[in-house]
């Protein structure tokens, strides 16, 4: 091969690489824009479609310059940096140093905003962990408040991942609804204690960053579920990773049913049927009829009719028998006819009035109408509590004879052993001794494991009663 063949190759090769450094530019140009913010140009493609589609980090984050993590950053170890910063993350809440933990959780997002796994860990451990560190309720409900905010900045970053709009939904469900300190987050969830949150008119509102439209918890956390599920079903590029689909999807069903529960808590009693027909329909009408898919990707649908079943089993290739089965099966794992028969129980007026006698009867025991009154003739009127407890008690006994499906376990167990738990109570105060037999006492003396929840219940419950 002679020497000019080669020296012919070489600029060859060299007007090759100088044409492929062409388009490469011309791509990787950063994005121009007008003064009116419009882009222009053919510049910058590959920047656009980065912005757009959130492929790209704009920033390294604020991250000390003279820190292992940012010698990592410039040899371009994101990933080993985030780690280091990790650990020292960790290091900062052992010493209770909130302010240099939450700047460094900050630090490691911005190193890697896109790693779905950081956001749903450090919101998860600011709102239930952090949280527990402090005494304070409203201490304890401002790093809440900071997990859930933590997590809608990771939608932000991440619009195509449905489980992380999930996520947001369930920590304000479940940390204002469920928690240890439900009764005054539920509360604070709408009149911030902050002093930075109050309105115009001198009350305290709700922290606009977490509810900004100023909604009861459940409705916001229905809110984010709705978005989670309509990710899911467009444009959603990781899905529910992690979480059983079936599960995942019942979101907005679930909170309407919290808080249709909320209803007659708060004595609300005009809502409380029509809170319960949205629950229900929204359980039975939009998830219920979802299509879902079992193994061997075997199509169901929770709420289906034996004509919809045979017509799932011909498209599926299975017996129906076999179809039927892949549907009970998964319709018990979710409960779904138990919380369909609480609905549908719950939009009755025979439940209305047993919620409001037995509402009545706890607002006259804080009250302090709770004990009997002797006349002037020797005779003793019964309290206004035991008189509104015994009407729930029968109320709440002809429901579980009538439905007695729905007492096998549960939430109405739940009610009624509380209910006991009043009616006791309200015996003891005036000195007297429970009858030998009463409403209700079958679901007391067989449910003795629950007695001790339904004391700790009564006591938070009745830890501010007035007493004369």
């Amino acid at each position: 091969m002679s020497t000019a063949s080669s020296r012919q190759r070489k600029m060859w090769y060299g007007v090759g690489i100088l044409l492929l450094l062409v388009p490469i530019v011309y791509l990787g140009f950063p994005a121009r824009q007008t003064a009116g913010g419009d882009r222009t140009g053919g510049l910058g493609v590959l920047a656009r479609q980065r912005q757009e589609h959130s492929l790209g980090e704009a920033t390294l984050g604020q991250v000390d310059p003279t820190s292992s993590a940012m010698n990592l950053v410039l040899l371009g170890l994101r990933g080993p940096a985030a780690s280091v910063l990790h650990l020292k993350a960790i290091e900062y809440q052992n010493q209770k140093q909130w302010a240099k933990l939450r700047s460094t959780v900050d630090s490691i997002t911005r190193l890697q905003p896109h790693y779905v796994q950081i956001w749903k860990f450090q919101g998860w451990n600011l709102a239930y962990n952090v949280s527990r560190e402090w005494d304070k309720v409203d201490d304890r409900f401002y790093w809440v408040k900071e997990g859930i905010k933590f997590l809608i900045k990771g939608t932000d970053y991440n619009q195509g991942v449905p489980i992380l709009f999930h996520n947001v939904g369930d920590f304000v469900q479940s940390k204002m609804g469920v928690s240890d300190e439900k009764k005054f987050f539920r509360e604070f969830f709408e009149r911030d204690p902050d002093p930075r949150f109050v309105t115009a008119a001198g009350v305290p509102g709700p922290d606009e960053e977490v509810n900004p439209e100023g909604k009861d918890s459940y409705l916001v956390a229905y809110d984010w579920f709705v978005k989670a599920n309509d990710k899911d079903d467009n444009d959603g590029v990781i899905g529910v990773k992690g979480m059983t689909h079936v599960f995942f999807r019942q979101g907005p069903a679930r909170a309407l049913i919290y808080f249709a529960q909320t209803r007659a808590e708060k004595g609300l009693f005009d809502t409380h049927i029509g809170e319960w027909e949205r629950a229900y329909r929204e359980w039975m009408d939009v998830y219920g009829k979802m299509d879902f898919y079992g193994l061997d990707d075997k199509k169901y649908r929770l709420n289906s009719t034996e004509e919809e079943l045979v017509e799932m089993a011909r498209e599926n290739g299975i017996t129906v028998p076999e179809q039927r089965r892949l549907w009970a099966q998964n319709v018990d794992m979710v409960n779904f006819r138990q919380w369909q028969d609480i609905a549908d129980m719950e939009r009755q007026e025979v439940m209305l009035e047993a919620r409001r006698s037995f509402y009545l009867a706890k607002q006259a025991y804080n009250e302090a109408r709770g004990f009997d009154k002797v006349g002037d003739d020797g005779a003793v009127a019964i309290s206004d509590a035991q008189r509104y407890l015994e009407t729930a008690m029968e109320q709440w006994s002809a429901i579980a004879q009538a439905k007695p499906h729905l007492f096998y376990d549960g939430d109405y167990i739940d009610d009624c052993t509380l209910i006991v738990q009043y009616y006791r109570a309200v015996h003891q105060q005036n000195g007297k001794e429970l009858p030998e037999e009463y409403p209700l006492q079958t679901i007391w003396d067989n449910n003795e494991s629950r007695h001790a929840e339904a004391e700790r219940t009564f006591l938070i419950e009745t830890r501010s009663r007035a007493l004369n």
